[in-house]
């Protein structure tokens, strides 16, 4: 079971709800990403399981919005992405399998 943490920057206020590092859960396993174009973090499936293989497909991590934007992954304690303050982990906010 995976857990997502309220996230904010201290600095400006920036929030995000992200795992903040690597998670697993039943059917995928994600990364916390920062999208330096967008200036936001997200959790991207980085393996997809199916319940009717053990083989798995793993997936090459990128935006949600764009292949195209500039992603690297991002780990707690990190920066903001929009002011480059280090952001502060909050309760968490969801569990998800």
């Amino acid at each position: 079971m995976g857990t997502s943490y309220e996230f904010e920057c201290p600095a400006c206020g920036y929030t995000a709800a992200v795992s903040g590092d690597d998670d697993a859960g039943m059917i995928c396993n994600t990364t916390t990403i920062v999208c330096r174009t967008c200036r936001k973090l997200y959790d991207a499936t980085i393996i997809l399981r199916s319940f009717d293989s053990p083989e798995h497909q793993e997936i090459p991590i990128r935006c949600p919005k764009s292949k195209k934007h500039a992603v690297e992954r991002w780990k707690h304690p990190g920066p903001c992405p929009k002011c480059g303050a280090q952001m502060n982990r909050g309760e968490a906010c969801c569990d998800w399998d």
